[in-house]
């Protein structure tokens, strides 16, 4: 299977693979979580209903206080004076209440005063045991344990059920014996019921409770919460169906209520997900063909025609075509460099023809010394060829490129421009040794004891660079002692705990003394020029991860004058600098040093005047990276 197929099956099997994934995500995970929420939104309407409900206990209850606990309705307990039905009681008294029963008892259950009417508050109501002349002893409504005791909730009536609120009656500064019992009640009518619901503004439907539920699954929160059952859900297509039942006072099951909330937020999360799936899946397309296409042109094709000239020049043995691939990146360099190496390969061949031809003669003249020539001119010919190689290489440019990289005052312009220079001519220099390799393979196969010293010259400049472990907390002390006497007089320098626990790093000291002392010198200026008088700087640290590696996390915090938003994003830039005198290529060559150690260097600065916060990521050492991550190795 050629590169093109590979590379295509590769793409589309990705882009497949993310959008499986996708489509798992969004059909798993997102649209279960609008399910729950619409699931909770209806669980809070039914919850709307119940408080409007309470809120109607809850309207009753000072009608009831304001009757009950007044001087005229215990003398009125005590000594049934008819002055105070006919002055107190007339009719329209309950309208004025907007209530449907009023029923005063003696403590054994007597009624002293009893009226219900309809709805309308005009004709009279028999609400069976609240209209009988005397309530069992064991009525809910009669028990009262202490004085300012209430009774609240609903009883079962004939008419329809009745929201009910009882108190004892007292003297109007609440004091007793208690006289009487004294209830208001109020339908829970299909009319209080639609009032409900255009209050909420819910679909709500009450039906008769049918079954009788545990007593252990009512629920009732305070005294004016009516009993009731968990609120339980039910799914359709259309609706989410919330259901309780109510208990009367007595703890039997009374009325069941629904409310039916529409479905609207699945709706719109399956549009939300199907839209999002179908820009997903048209974006995936676009970038897959523009990927594609751009393979193509920019990698597929080239490769393709070197390995055509490449197959051409090893099939014919033809050196003479060129494949001249016009372009500035690592395969243009890689054409023009087969082409330079077909070039040479085709002046080396004729050296050859030429040198075969001399060696002929020298045979013919000289026959002893024919095997010699034999085994010399190979030699010849390729240390020629060496040495023409290495003739070809730019060394002068090189060693002028590596002085102004080493040069701290070379611009950021000028070192990218070298470093691609230097990327070029090490591709050159790669393919120069590749094929210097080859020469020297040779020569080594007939001088075998110049192999063995090239190998073992070859080993030994193989060896790795030691890295140094660096304990961050001396490091910062050493640095805060070279300090200027006035910077220490005007800031003190805090070294955490926690630079301690978190361990050795592992880095080149005096590149680390280096940053340090930036920093810390940045931060003395920073608050001399803003006048603080208690100057600080606090070092502390943490361990984290950096692109999965284990690293100390040092933070440089001052009370400086901080860094102005303008700026933060510009201090890291080469020459630029605040204070006017200076060249502004310290926090630039340090964020530079810090990078190439494998860490990072950052800024964060709050409001002006609140100083400012440094960030320096530096690789933990072996120790500390043992220390941090237990499934590692290290331990």
């Amino acid at each position: 299977m050629s590169l093109k197929y590979k590379i295509a099956l590769i793409v589309v099997a990705m882009f497949l693979l993310s959008g499986s994934l996708d489509y798992t995500i969004q059909n798993f995970v997102v649209l279960p979580s609008y399910v729950a929420l619409e699931r909770e939104e209806a669980g809070k309407n039914m919850q709307r209903v119940i408080e409007a409900i309470n809120r109607e206990l809850q309207l009753i209850n000072p009608s009831v206080a304001d009757w009950a606990y007044w001087d005229d309705t215990y003398r009125f307990a005590a000594e049934r004076n008819a002055d105070y039905i006919a002055v107190n009681l007339v009719n329209g008294a309950l309208e004025n209440l907007k209530a449907n029963l009023l029923n005063i008892y003696n403590l054994d259950g007597e009624l002293l005063f009893g009226r219900a009417v309809q709805q309308d508050f005009q004709e009279p109501a028999d609400l069976g045991e609240l209209s009988a002349a005397r309530l069992p002893v064991n009525h809910p409504v009669l028990r009262h344990p202490e004085i300012t005791s209430e009774v609240v909730g609903i009883i079962a009536t004939s008419q329809a059920p009745l929201l009910v609120v009882a108190m004892p009656v007292l003297t109007s500064h609440r004091q007793g014996p208690a006289r009487g019992i004294l209830m208001i009640g109020r339908f829970l009518d299909e009319a209080a019921l639609l009032r409900v619901a255009e209050q909420t503004g819910l679909q709500l439907t009450a039906f008769p409770a049918a079954t009788e539920a545990l007593k252990a699954d009512w629920l009732r929160a305070d005294r004016f919460t009516v009993p009731h059952t968990p609120i339980r859900l039910e799914a359709t297509n259309d609706t989410i169906q919330a259901h309780i039942t109510l208990a009367d006072l007595f703890g039997q099951p009374l009325l069941a209520l629904r409310v039916d909330t529409p479905r609207t937020i699945t709706l719109q999360g399956e549009r939300v997900v199907y839209l999002a799936l179908l820009s997903i899946a048209g974006t995936a397309l676009l970038v897959m063909s523009v990927l594609l296409t751009m393979l193509h042109l920019t990698v597929l094709n080239p490769v393709g025609k070197l390995t055509t000239r490449a197959i051409w020049v090893g099939t014919t043995g033809d050196l003479r075509t060129r494949i001249a691939l016009d372009r500035n990146d690592e395969l243009g360099t890689l054409a023009r460099e087969f082409d330079r190496m077909t070039e040479r390969l085709t002046e080396a061949r004729c050296r050859l023809i030429d040198q075969s031809y001399r060696d002929g003669i020298a045979e013919m003249a000289r026959g002893v010394l024919h095997n010699i020539g034999n085994a010399i001119t190979p030699i010849t010919v390729r240390l020629e060829t060496l040495k023409e190689d290495l003739h070809a290489v730019p060394a002068a440019e090189i060693g002028m490129a590596l002085s102004e990289l080493a040069d701290a005052a070379t611009s950021s312009e000028r070192r990218s421009d070298l470093a691609r220079f230097m990327e070029l001519a090490g591709g050159e220099l790669v393919d120069l040794a590749a094929h210097g390799q080859e020469q020297v393979t040779a020569i080594t196969n007939q001088i075998g004891y110049i192999r063995q010293i090239l190998a073992d010259q070859n080993r030994y400049s193989q060896a790795d660079r030691v890295l140094e472990s660096v304990d961050m907390a001396e490091v910062v002390r050493d640095a805060a002692q070279k300090l200027a006497p006035a910077m220490q007089e005007a800031m003190a320098v805090v070294v955490d705990p926690s630079v301690n626990a978190v361990g050795t790093v592992t880095a080149s000291r005096a590149a680390l003394q280096q940053i340090v002392s930036n920093l810390l010198v940045n931060a003395a200026e920073s608050i001399i020029a803003s006048g603080v008088s208690a100057g600080k700087i606090v070092v502390g640290a943490s361990r984290e991860r950096l692109e999965y590696r284990p690293v100390a996390h040092l933070r440089f915090e001052d009370n400086g004058g901080g860094i102005s938003p303008e700026h933060l994003e510009h201090i890291f830039e080469p020459g630029f600098s605040t204070k006017g005198r200076w060249t502004g290529l310290g926090l630039h060559w340090s964020a530079n040093t810090a990078n190439a150690l494998g860490g990072r260097l950052y800024a964060d600065s709050g409001e002006p005047g609140t100083g400012a916060l440094l960030h320096l990521l530096l690789p933990l050492a072996m120790r500390a990276e043992s220390e941090i991550d237990p499934i590692g190795v290290c331990l």
